[in-house]
């Protein structure tokens, strides 16, 4: 009989805890879906009242439409899914000002593949690994589970913030290795792992299970940097010092190299104070080229551009033979946007590389906001920046075309600089 009680008792117990649980599971389950919702009635209406074109005028009927799509699919999507899902929401603004970040959300736990990819004009490439990973740099991608590399890439534009299609070759492959943007892309995404074919430099290819790995700081997209495959020679000089806001080195037969890689003070000399001495230095040499290279600048603050300019200027009208070249690529952007606009505006500067991800005229500025459940972190643009009136170009078309392969990145070639000096060096 006393047991018969205990055992009673005991029933009743779990019972009471069963329920208890599936209450809880389901309180925490309402929770978040609400949250989630409370985060896209925010994002909406923060765009209506700070973008700088939707602060007066309806939104995209798309993101009506796909906002619409995912309050109801909340349930269904995974934390790091809609996290991607809302990043495709801002896609939609049609500026590369306007983004939801991957990871830094205070709720989501992001994972993503440890891997970096970067899209050459033959494929998407591995550049770079974290530990026990190495041996896959140098590889190309074949596929993401069950989706090709070259149809990863188009549906990860689809969710890419841009001004125009360079955006995705410059964001895409960053955003594609994290876990909820392979989820959106109909990647086959296991508990904690993701299968990837490659193909090897020696020609074969080879199926891996790439395991997830926490995302532990938030960071913007990363430069370019030298080849770090076995064997691989010297940095050439354009990958040698791009954490130097700007620097310059005298190369032969008159020619002058300054590379120009954010549009901020540096620690030591102002953009200013580096405007006067590359002045001077001008003065002093009479080079007859002086290249500015912008491939790895994405930015900053415009309103230090005005000395730098003025030197270009100053270079270009002391010698009707002399002659500037600008390249670009890419990670040029925003602030250096503007600064290749003012360039094309007002000197006789060749292009050369590829171009830029934004236009000569643009919606676009760093803009702050917070998902107050979620602590989802992004931007909203609101401010326009007109460089050149009237100018509808997509970009400033670079007259000398170059693009960049895996063969010539990974043996630590420039063919850029190699184009330019061919046809301007005597």
């Amino acid at each position: 009989m006393i047991i018969g009680l205990r055992t009673t008792g005991a029933l009743v117990c779990l019972l009471l805890a069963q329920i208890g649980l599936t209450f809880c599971q389901t309180s925490a389950t309402q929770d978040r879906v609400a949250g989630w919702r409370s985060d896209l009635d925010f994002l909406l209406s923060e765009m209506r009242r700070q973008h700088y074109i939707y602060r007066s005028q309806p939104l995209p009927e798309a993101v009506e439409r796909r906002a619409a799509e995912l309050r109801q699919a909340v349930p269904r999507f995974s934390d790091e899914r809609m996290l991607a899902e809302f990043q495709r929401l801002m896609s939609f603004l049609g500026d590369g000002h306007c983004y939801i970040l991957p990871a830094g959300a205070e709720r989501v736990r992001s994972t993503y593949l440890p891997l970096r990819f970067y899209l050459f004009s033959d494929g998407l490439y591995v550049i770079d690994a974290d530990a026990g990973h190495d041996r896959w740099i140098g590889s190309r991608v074949v596929k993401f589970g069950n989706v090709s590399a070259d149809d990863a890439i188009a549906r990860i534009g689809e969710m890419t913030s841009k001004d125009n299609p360079m955006g995705v070759k410059w964001v895409g492959p960053f955003i594609l290795r994290f876990r909820g943007f392979l989820e959106a892309i109909g990647s086959e995404v296991g508990a904690g792992s993701v299968r990837l074919e490659f193909e090897g430099r020696d020609g074969r290819v080879v199926a891996q299970d790439i395991e997830l790995t926490p995302v532990s700081r938030v960071g913007g997209i990363p430069k370019l940097i030298p080849s770090r495959i076995p064997g691989a020679t010297n940095p050439p000089l354009y990958l040698s010092s791009i954490s130097t806001n700007y620097w310059f080195k005298e190369l032969p037969n008159g020619v002058l190299y300054f590379q120009f890689n954010q549009v901020m003070d540096g620690s030591g000399e102002t953009l200013g104070e580096v405007a006067r001495r590359l002045q001077a230095f001008i003065k002093e040499r009479s080079p007859k080229i002086l290249i500015v290279d912008a491939r790895h600048n994405n930015g900053g603050h415009a309103e230090l551009l005005p000395p730098f300019l003025e030197t270009l200027r100053k270079f270009e009208s002391s010698d009707p033979q002399s002659k500037v070249i600008v390249i670009t690529g890419r990670n040029t952007f925003s602030a250096a946007q503007i600064f290749i606009a003012q360039v094309n505006r007002h000197t006789r500067a060749v292009f050369a590389g590829e171009p830029s991800s934004s236009k000569p005229n643009f919606v676009g500025e760093e803009n702050q906001i917070v998902l107050p459940w979620s602590g989802a972190i992004g931007s909203i643009s609101n401010r326009y920046h007109e460089s050149i009136p009237g100018d509808t170009r997509a970009w400033i078309d670079p007259e000398i075309k170059v693009e960049l392969s895996s063969k010539d990145y990974f043996a630590n070639r420039d063919p850029v600089l190699e184009a330019v000096l061919k046809r301007y060096q005597k």
